[in-house]
């Protein structure tokens, strides 16, 4: 019984409190968002940036309002400075607003919205800082990042990779074994933190009945790595398993319809490009690395994760987003080998256990005049 009055005296003073007021909602404070990346090969430049937001309405109400989230064309400047071996940064440009309309339909506001951008040349070696100032109360936000070096970061052996397409083979398969590819390899970059693979495969899909040639390709991307350092110069690169490119192929396509077939073969050079191989390292720099890093999915049980940001106001404190830099190398147009007797890197594509009924066709299968090369 006392136990009972207990909870029951327990139940209306909860009920009491209930009707003191109080504030769900902190005072509002003015945090910038700022999303960009940085890379010398690029031009114009092209920052987002958008501002935090706090109100009393349904939260999914207020973000498919404009303004909710994004400044107004008089409420910031945004410009970018420039240092080189830690001098003083000096101004470099001012980054112009203007409206897009490709945003994707979501959460918020779409399709239209704002962009910053600056066309300025990027030179490696400096650094760049982002300088966002707000002209109602002259408060000002701040974003830095070293561009990534182009110099040395290239594939290696150099013999291999800069000499004639067309000469360049890449072998995996022949008369009967998968060879592994051995060679896609590179140096690391200055101020490059995390790079990661690509191997771009070409086909042609030909409409047998009516000609008309669809370019495709698949994209074969490999686990991310990150350099001991960033001074650039290491070599880095993986070995690839022949069978397991057959087998990534297999996994991607669906056997065609009757009247389409897959070309390849064709030769480097000319404007087409199915059955050429092309192999792309993209880089980022340190804090794009770590902001990957952070928000990678958690495989243990603690799923709550730190937030990472390099945006900071004039006074230190964080906001949100990163500034960081990217850059990429690229080596095309290498062919899958012919070499063989009993089975090439070509016949495996067109006839193997993983890719036989996908419908490769060279120009030197009857009655396909539509794969000239």
């Amino acid at each position: 019984m006392k136990k009972t009055i207990v909870i029951l005296l327990a139940f209306f003073m909860g009920m009491e409190s209930c009707e003191t007021d109080f504030e769900v909602n902190a005072p509002w404070i003015d945090i910038t968002v700022v999303y960009g990346l940085l890379n010398q090969k690029e031009n114009p430049h092209v920052i987002k940036i958008n501002k935090a937001f706090l109100g009393e309405a349904d939260v999914n109400d207020m973000a498919q309002i404009r303004d909710s989230s994004e400044y107004g064309a008089d409420e910031i400047t945004v410009k970018i400075q420039r240092s080189l071996n830690g001098s003083s940064y000096i101004d470099y440009g001012n980054l112009a607003r203007y409206e897009a309309s490709n945003k994707p339909a979501g959460t918020f506001y779409s399709p239209d919205h704002a962009l910053y951008s600056f066309t300025d040349t990027l030179e490696p070696g400096y650094n760049y800082r982002l300088v966002i100032t707000k002209t109602a109360t002259g408060d000002q936000v701040f974003a830095e990042t070293r561009i990534i070096e182009d110099k040395g970061f290239k594939f290696i052996p150099n013999s291999y990779w800069t000499a004639d397409p067309t000469k360049v083979k890449v072998d995996f398969y022949k008369d009967g074994n998968y060879f592994t590819f051995n060679k896609a390899f590179w140096n690391t970059a200055v101020n490059g933190r995390r790079y990661q693979l690509t191997v771009r495969f070409h086909y042609t899909e030909i409409n047998i009945l009516t000609s008309q040639e669809t370019p495709k390709s698949l994209d074969w991307v490999f686990p991310a790595r990150t350099s001991a350092d960033l001074d650039g110069g290491d070599e880095m690169g993986t070995e690839i398993d022949g069978e397991d490119f057959y087998k990534f192929i297999g996994s991607k396509l669906d056997p065609p319809p009757a009247n389409i077939v897959r070309c390849i073969g064709r030769a480097a050079g000319l404007t087409n490009s199915a059955g050429q191989l092309d192999f792309i390292v993209d880089v980022a720099g340190e804090d794009f690395n770590t902001y990957l890093e952070v928000n990678e999915p958690s495989t243990g049980i603690v799923q709550e994760r730190p937030e990472y940001t390099n945006v900071f106001d004039e006074n230190g404190n964080e906001q949100v987003g990163f500034f960081s830099a990217r850059y990429s190398i690229s080596t095309e147009s290498r062919l899958l080998s012919t070499d063989g007797i009993a089975g090439t890197s070509v016949t495996e594509l067109k006839t193997g256990q993983y890719t036989g009924d996908l419908g490769f066709v060279t120009n030197t299968d009857p009655d396909i005049s539509t794969c000239p090369l």
